[in-house]
């Protein structure tokens, strides 16, 4: 007996040395610390990114391989602040929310003055009060909590600085929020180096790590030649927070935080553009940029990007072809299944997820010249006239503003309404998936090649839509490097 209880002793004190080896941070306990060391410690409180979230009592944490943060739950929150509300409002209830494991549906519980808020999925008020000593939050072990700030305003001219444009249908800013941030309650301690499982869904196993990824993947292609290469460190200050994308289609621009998705109105098309530029940027030579150091951080950060969607469409969510809201998504996951090699995340072009770019291209059939020969036919003609396929158009890539579900909505004409948004939205993501030769992982040759026919007849320029300097010429440079190239 006495044996056994010596054995015991002994792993008691071994599991007890290593949660404090495992937990060392030397001389810093700072939680206002933003460096992404992946170590541990124990905390009171939290801060990501100016959201701060207080416990009732010190609980071992640490952080990401990009920077969020984990904790070994569950833990009960006292309190969640922030440092945003500097210039006179205050926040009401219904403002600055918090959700757990966010949904993929159009509801939201960051803020209620949005058509699409519940007041329910809103955890910033357990038992409809203020969180507080008396009335905590207790984050269970496997949440995610996504902590929100609203923008605060009396009216469209008395605002926030900064605050974004209103919306004529709304009535509120465009997007409403302006930063979020999200803390993940884990069972154990995460190895060193891993990254954080999606916010959405109720899965938080931890399933991947940086010493998974496969960086050979990348190109280092000579950038002698290439016009306004952006700086690597403003990219990766544009992916370093997280990107909020769970909530469906259209309405998810008015929840994509303008800190944490920094591009005009939230918008899709602007999503999509800036990831095209990010994984060009990736695939170039830094060594013979100055200033340019690793490629770790961003890699780092478009990799949990995917992970986060992919996420999000485990849990049922889909970016349908709708105007210019929801293309761009499907490379992030591709690309973070290719460097973890994480045989679901490769298969996204087997799935039904929905996805804009996909949903909206297609080789013309005799079925579409078909339809547009047919009083049922009714086209998009708000910036246009009808033009319907021919026999001739037969084989031709073509897009339509939602022709996977909606084909009679479909028009020839060059300048149907949103095919100018949607080529300009596209090229950056369709060269780097070239680049990086995933087309045939993404399972999709239409969208290819309308994308060669897009830029064939548009250059990069289309109506008032224009690609950006950097990828106009990495395109002009490198899109002919990678065979086949449609031509008509």
């Amino acid at each position: 007996m006495k044996k056994v209880k010596k054995d015991t002793n002994c792993i008691s004190c071994l599991f007890f040395i290593f949660i404090i080896l495992g937990c060392y941070q030397p001389d810093n306990k700072n939680n206002d610390n933003e460096e992404k060391n992946n170590l541990c410690n124990t905390y009171q409180s939290i801060t990501r990114h100016g959201i701060t979230w207080s416990f009732d009592k010190e609980y071992t944490a640490g952080q990401f391989v990009n920077g969020d943060y984990w904790v070994v739950g569950p833990v009960t929150i006292i309190s969640i602040t922030n440092f945003y509300h500097n210039y006179g409002f205050s926040p009401v209830q219904g403002q600055d929310g918090s959700m757990i494991n966010p949904g993929t549906d159009t509801s939201q519980g960051y803020d209620k003055s949005l058509t699409s808020y519940k007041i329910e999925l809103n955890k910033s008020y357990p038992n409809g009060l203020p969180i507080s000593n008396t009335n905590p939050l207790v984050l269970e072990i496997n949440q995610s909590l996504v902590s929100s700030v609203s923008w605060l305003y009396d009216s469209s001219a008395d605002t926030e600085p900064g605050c974004p444009a209103f919306n004529n249908g709304t009535k509120t800013p465009r997007p409403a929020l302006k930063a979020a941030s999200v803390l993940t309650s884990l069972a154990f301690i995460p190895p060193s180096g891993s990254f954080r499982p999606p916010y959405s869904g109720a899965d938080k196993t931890v399933k991947y790590n940086e010493t998974q990824i496969q960086a050979d993947i990348l190109k280092n292609l000579d950038p002698s030649g290439i016009s306004q290469i952006p700086d690597s460190a403003d990219m990766e200050a544009d992916f370093e927070r997280v990107w909020l994308d769970h909530v469906n289609d259209y309405l998810g621009s008015y929840v994509h935080p303008s800190e944490n998705i920094p591009v005009k109105n939230g918008y899709g098309q602007y999503m999509s553009m800036k990831i095209g530029v990010a994984f060009l940027l990736l695939n170039l030579d830094y060594t013979k940029l100055p200033g340019f150091t690793s490629k770790k951080t961003l890699l780092n950060e478009m990799i949990q990007l995917g992970i986060d969607l992919t996420g999000i469409a485990d849990n049922g969510g889909n970016w349908p072809s709708n105007g210019g809201h929801n293309m761009g998504r499907k490379i992030a996951i591709i690309f973070a299944g290719a460097m973890l090699n994480d045989t679901h995340m490769k298969s996204a072009g087997t799935w039904t997820t929905s996805f804009q770019e996909d949903d909206s291209t297609f080789y013309v059939s005799q079925a579409d010249v078909d339809r547009t020969h047919t009083a049922l036919w009714k086209p998009d003609l708000r910036y246009c006239t009808a033009v319907p396929y021919e026999s001739s158009d037969i084989g031709l890539p073509e897009w339509g503003i939602r022709h996977l579900v909606k084909p009679l909505s479909d028009n020839k004409h060059w300048d149907a309404t949103y095919r100018d948004i949607n080529g300009s939205g596209y090229a950056g993501f369709v060269l780097a998936a070239q680049i990086m030769g995933f087309k045939s992982l993404w399972n999709h040759d239409a969208l290819f090649d309308y994308e060669d026919r897009w830029w064939s007849l548009t250059g990069g320029t289309h109506n008032e839509q224009q690609i950006d300097d950097f990828t106009q010429s990495m395109w002009n440079r490198f899109r002919n490097d990678y065979k086949p190239v449609w031509i008509k």
